[in-house]
């Protein structure tokens, strides 16, 4: 076999949309939402009898993670910890289960904001959240630190867990009114089989408590200095702790070195100011005992005031700061039927618009008798396809790239390298790796654009190849950075995932391309520099490259 093998056959299955649906245990992956350097998050489906049918997310470890031991029990550890911990301010864990040799966990899916993003989008308005809404989300996020950092193990012992990572983009803001604390995925408890000792590091930096920086031991305090953070953050549109290097930011934190929060938004009340320095103390002794004691203060303040709020304020708070399009797109998640009726590729449902996708039976029970999907197969030709992962190191370095071949029964599956994350804090945002799923390919559409000026086409048709594909993609890497720097402004969180979908033509030029941002100044710039790339002729009628760009600019 080759090594490098075609990027599609002209009879392979299509696949219509942006991501077909895939058979995943007994739940249905339908968009892949995040990737982080442990694990990748799905919304999926939960199925069942007579057309139950539940929205979940699917957190499921990368493949080239689960024959690391290390990795593994961590996954765990993470899963066994979150699912303890039952209580309507922390995210709810369903399942922990293996399917295709790896690790997930199933989660509820919320339909909502992080904090991070209702903080990021009233900077760009040039205004800040109502102090209202932020006290309240801080009170609901320190009852639910509060029950983790009170929780006990089976036999009634104290696991003494803290969560370790506590920032904006950790608390969760749904449309309904709830907050939840999210990803307690570095907590640590003392019972737990995976230790994570003193000296080691882990979390945000700019949100460390000073003890947590120098990698000392830490208990539910270091939680509240990190709230503390947050509450600064949120008052005033400001870390408190940045700085132009990691270094600096690391002995602003130990120095416990910042702005009153006054000095910054003078009319503050002074004792939302007291509430901020004692979460922020530089010794843990001086600060809130417990996460209880900082949400009694805070509420004894708002029942001193005007400025009361609960669940149904911040209901109406989040439809009107994000609109009713926003929030329709979160709650309103289509079913499996509805997907299929408009083209995407669910196995077991007929696809009205592709010839080419597995029609069989429609289940109707979509699980059988222990619970697990019923997938309908091709019984025509096998499909192949393959992914291309690249390794960005340092800011655009080296590209390692790997296959991924078909899923067939017996077809081993071959993990792909994962991208490294480039991480500027408070910078310019760069492309963390491009990865290309070459599908099958589908009829040629769009406008060619010109080739760039100085490229010859090959004389004779060629068969296309991975190398060929990364050779032109690795030249426009600094004009793909360009695009995320020059529109940082209008990314929609810190860190993300931009989907470019465009074809390449026999002649080696590229056809139509759209973006999972449409309409945006990145998407456009993203466009105009796929459309203007040019691949050698290849043998086939048209290829079909969905791109993946990740960003993290936090």
């Amino acid at each position: 076999m080759s090594d490098e093998p075609k990027l599609s056959s002209p009879d392979a299955r299509q696949a219509i949309g942006d991501m077909a649906v895939k058979a995943y245990g007994k739940y249905f992956l339908v968009k892949k939402l995040a990737e982080g350097g442990m694990a990748e998050i799905f919304l999926a489906k939960q199925v069942g009898v007579e057309g139950f049918e539940k929205n979940v997310v699917i957190k499921r470890m990368l493949p080239h993670l689960s024959g690391a031991s290390d990795f593994v029990s961590m996954f765990l550890d993470e899963a066994r910890l979150a699912a303890s911990l039952s209580h309507p301010n922390i995210v709810q864990i369903s399942d922990l289960g293996l399917a295709d040799g790896c690790y997930f966990i199933c989660m509820e899916y919320l339909a909502g904001e992080d904090f991070a993003t209702v903080l990021r989008t009233a900077k760009r308005r040039g205004e800040h959240a109502p102090l209202n809404v932020v006290l309240r989300v801080l009170i609901e996020a320190a009852v639910g630190l509060h029950f983790a950092h009170e929780a006990v193990d089976p036999k009634g012992v104290p696991m003494r867990l803290v969560h370790r990572d506590i920032s904006p983009s950790n608390l969760f803001i749904t449309y309904s009114g709830q907050v939840k604390v999210l990803d307690f995925g570095i907590a640590k408890a003392e019972s737990r089989i995976t230790s994570t000792g003193a000296g080691v590091v882990k979390g945000k930096y700019q949100y460390m408590s000073p003890e947590q920086a120098r990698g000392d031991s830490v208990d539910r305090r270091s939680d509240l200095f990190s709230l503390g953070v947050s509450l600064y953050e949120a008052l005033t549109g400001v870390r408190p702790f940045a700085r132009d290097t990691d270094l600096a930011v690391l002995k602003a934190v130990l120095d416990c070195d910042y702005q009153p929060v006054r000095a910054l938004r003078p009319e503050l009340p002074l004792e939302v100011e007291q509430i901020v320095n004692r979460a922020m103390a530089q010794e843990a002794e001086h600060r809130y005992p417990t996460a209880l004691a900082m949400a009694q203060d805070i509420e004894k303040y708002i029942g001193s005031t005007t400025s009361a709020t609960g669940g149904q304020a911040l209901v109406s708070f989040m439809a009107g700061f994000f609109g009713p399009d926003r929030v329709k797109s979160k709650t309103r998640i289509e079913s499996l039927d509805e997907l299929a009726e408009r083209g995407v590729d669910v196995p077991g449902y007929k696809n009205p618009h592709s010839p080419k996708t597995d029609v069989g039976l429609k289940l109707q029970d979509k699980t059988n008798a222990v619970g697990v999907p019923l997938t309908v197969r091709s019984h025509s030709q096998r499909t192949r396809f393959f992914v291309i992962g690249a390794l960005v190191l340092g800011v655009l370095g080296t590209v390692v790239a790997t296959r991924l071949l078909a899923p067939t029964p017996e077809a081993p599956v071959l993990p792909v390298p994962v991208p490294v994350p480039v991480v500027v804090d408070a910078g310019p945002p760069v492309v963390e790796a491009p990865v290309i799923d070459a599908g099958a390919p589908e009829d040629a559409g769009g406008a060619e654009p010109a080739m760039d000026a100085g490229v010859k086409a090959a004389a004779r048709p060629v068969t296309l190849t991975t190398a060929m594909v990364l050779k032109q993609l690795n030249q426009g890497k600094p004009r793909f950075q360009k695009c995320f720097k020059d529109n940082k402004p209008e990314l929609p969180t810190p860190q993300g995932t931009l989907v470019v979908n465009f074809g390449i033509a026999s002649s080696g030029r590229v056809t139509t391309v759209t973006t999972s941002l449409p309409g945006t100044k990145v998407s456009k710039c993203i466009e105009k520099v796929v459309g203007s790339m040019i691949f050698p002729r290849h043998v086939d009628v048209e290829v079909r490259v969905p791109l993946p760009m990740s960003w993290d600019v936090r």
